[in-house]
């Protein structure tokens, strides 16, 4: 499968794309690290999460009955009106994590609503970048990151639970330089830091105990 080259993205569009990531973890209530700490969840009444081997059960089909989704597939089911993301409960919950995080930026981009009724893969689109740039914010806030003073590759993986490759980047990421405050994400900032309080102090009182 061949995609067309795009343009790099640009820095405005990767603060979008955090504005986006940080306002889903608003809307969907998370409150500490690891973010989706359960998998299988129903959000907003419109958009499911299970793993393709339950479906499979439900639907009276063999497990390996969505296997051509590899790691994860997500779906927009115009006669009802929901996204449908399946993954693969075979990961290790880590990848689980990182695979459902990509497909949810399908979700809140719009692309599996401008194009219904067919599936996507979370780990085979032209989208994959901005997928991925979407997980490293939604799955690891910088602004919580910075509170909780979590900062290298280990502690990432300790807090965040994600693969070893992407929490090494993001580690990288974050010591490259400050981050310069944005005005647009501010207020979102300051709403997480008030949901994360109590994840907050208790990592707080981790540091000190050590």
């Amino acid at each position: 499968m061949r995609f067309t080259r795009r343009e790099p993205i640009s820095k405005e569009e990767e603060n979008y794309i955090r504005f986006t990531a940080y306002n889903t973890l608003i809307e969907f209530g998370e409150t500490s690290l690891p973010v989706l700490s359960e998998f299988d969840q129903i959000i907003n009444s419109s958009i499911f999460i299970f793993s393709m081997q339950s479906i499979s059960r439900k639907l009276g089909h063999s497990e390996d009955y969505f296997s051509i989704g590899d790691k994860g597939i997500g779906i927009y089911v115009s006669m009802t009106g929901h996204h449908v993301l399946l993954y693969n409960d075979r990961l290790p919950s880590y990848e689980i994590r990182w695979t459902i995080a990509r497909l949810l930026y399908l979700v809140i981009s719009g692309k599996l609503e401008r194009q219904p009724d067919m599936f996507h893969f979370a780990d085979c689109h032209e989208d994959m970048e901005r997928c991925d740039i979407f997980a490293y914010y939604f799955t690891c806030p910088d602004t919580i990151l910075d509170k909780c003073e979590i900062r290298s590759a280990a502690d990432i993986i300790a807090h965040c639970k994600i693969p070893f490759s992407y929490a090494d980047k993001k580690s990288r990421s974050l010591g490259k330089a400050a981050n310069t405050s944005i005005k647009s994400l501010q207020s979102l900032e300051e709403i997480l830091k008030e949901n994360f309080a109590l994840f907050i102090e208790h990592s707080h009182q981790y540091i000190r105990s050590k």
